[in-house]
């Protein structure tokens, strides 16, 4: 799993690249929430567009940073959602708590 981060103002946002397992979850907790705590962002951006393959840790990845940011009146917004991550996702309604940016393609 590679992570990049960008700070920009109120926002963090944390490319994910690679595969989100049990093996990896902690530490990518661990890793986003240490910026998250540093930047102390209103919007915490979630890209998963270049997440391969995802379980249901990627799920407790992404409500336990819900929480966080809950704490510092802040929101966590998905982007880029396909594949199993998507798939995930959908069947756990977590549109209901976080914010899901659809990327719209204009029609040529």
């Amino acid at each position: 799993m590679n992570v990049t981060f960008q700070e920009n103002f109120n926002e963090l946002e944390v490319k994910l690249h690679g595969e989100i397992d049990h093996h990896c979850a902690r530490g990518l907790s661990d890793s986003i929430d240490f910026k998250i705590k540093r930047h102390r962002p209103s919007l915490l951006i979630l890209d998963f567009g270049g997440v391969s393959f995802m379980d249901s840790s990627g799920l407790a990845v992404v409500m336990g940073r819900r929480k966080l940011m809950q704490s510092m009146d802040g929101k966590v917004e998905l982007r880029h959602l396909c594949g199993s991550p998507k798939k995930i996702f959908d069947m756990a309604g977590i549109a209901n708590y976080v914010i899901i940016k659809e990327e719209k393609y204009e029609s040529e």
